[in-house]
């Protein structure tokens, strides 16, 4: 399978592995029709409550902050701690409270991400850098971040703070890991150190912060950031498929952006150590590289089985999250959070 092959005719061949989990968004799209009813109303009150947080933002960041908050998204975040806590027995404002404040974190990291990538679009539409400007972007990022920790303020239960800031800390230790190995050599247990902090954290924030305010025991609370976690590294293994595998646009960027960007995931660790590495090392080592240039690498890491490899490790991340629910009460919430790591793997968004 080559490049032209994947992306010159405008659909990917059906029996591809990696097109087995592209209907995730509208598996997505689904998931709230299929969330029982409380689960339901607390997720859509989370909608109100972003944009809420938005219309109160300093007067010249309302704009901003509200684009960011509405531009889509599964809001996978909120649901994955809606659905922890209503395994128990949560107090409703509580919930909304740090739903709402998780979805808010996790819209300042994109932000700030984009930021530093010089990112034009994100989910097809302008990141907030390319409408408003570095400095706009920037504070916009700073009043969510904000906004979410006066959230559990409100709240006040240490077990929240605590899961959210070890959370931040490692998105903040996770980008500057990223930053200094982008173009350079990578091994396996360095990249999965690095997902674990920027990408499984929030989930496994998420996850420990639902189980809490629904009153769970600490056995079940602990299986629960397993499941987090497992997920979080399953989810970011998807993504490092798509980039080289994807329709453009799908997550707002060009096929193979991360590899033109000089960094280095799971696919491209392996086709390194398997195919033609100097193809794909040009490309890392090559601020902006040329279309052939990139489409040479991307080949080359097509050529070997890293992708396979890539989704093989992704499934065992799946199983071993969907292995850790099993303390879990056996429910409509369990069933959900099992079907969602199911469809994890070969995400489209």
């Amino acid at each position: 399978m080559d490049y032209k092959t994947l992306h010159g005719g405008p659909t990917l061949a059906a029996s591809s592995p990696s097109t087995s989990g592209r209907n995730l968004a509208e598996s997505a799209r689904q998931l709230r029709d299929a969330l029982p009813d409380e689960a339901s109303r607390s997720v859509s009150a989370v909608e109100e409550r972003l944009v809420e947080i938005a219309s109160v933002a300093p007067s010249g960041l309302v704009a901003p902050a509200l684009e960011a908050l509405t531009a889509g998204g599964k809001r996978l975040r909120p649901i994955l701690m809606v659905l922890c806590a209503r395994m128990g027995r949560p107090e409703t404002g509580a919930l909304l409270t740090a739903s709402a404040a998780i979805e808010a974190l996790h819209t300042a990291t994109l932000i700030h991400d984009d930021v530093v990538d010089k990112a034009a679009k994100r989910r097809g539409r302008p990141t907030t850098v390319a409408a408003y400007g570095r400095e706009i972007a920037v504070a916009t990022g700073d009043y969510l971040f904000a906004e979410a920790f006066h959230g559990l303020a409100e709240i006040g239960d240490p077990r929240l703070v605590r899961a959210f800031a070890e959370a931040s800390m490692g998105l903040a230790e996770g980008e500057l890991e990223q930053y200094r190995s982008s173009r350079g050599p990578v091994e396996v247990e360095a990249y999965l150190e690095h997902i674990r902090m920027k990408t499984a954290g929030l989930f496994r924030a998420a996850c420990v912060a639902g189980g809490s305010l629904g009153g769970l025991s600490l056995k079940q609370i602990d299986a629960l950031a397993t499941y987090g976690q497992a997920l979080g590294l399953a989810f970011q293994m998807s993504d490092d498929v798509m980039d080289l595998v994807g329709k453009p646009g799908l997550m707002g960027k060009g096929i193979g952006a991360d590899l033109a960007e000089g960094t280095v995931t799971l696919p491209v660790i392996f086709a390194i150590k398997e195919g033609d590495a100097a193809a794909i090392r040009r490309v890392l080592e090559t601020p902006n590289p040329a279309p052939e240039v990139l489409e040479a690498g991307i080949e080359a890491v097509l050529a070997t089985d890293a992708i396979n490899k890539t989704e093989a490790w992704a499934l065992g991340e799946v199983e071993a999250a969907i292995e850790g629910l099993s303390l879990l009460p056996d429910g409509a919430e369990r069933a959900i959070l099992e079907a969602i790591a199911s469809e994890v793997v070969g995400r489209d968004a």
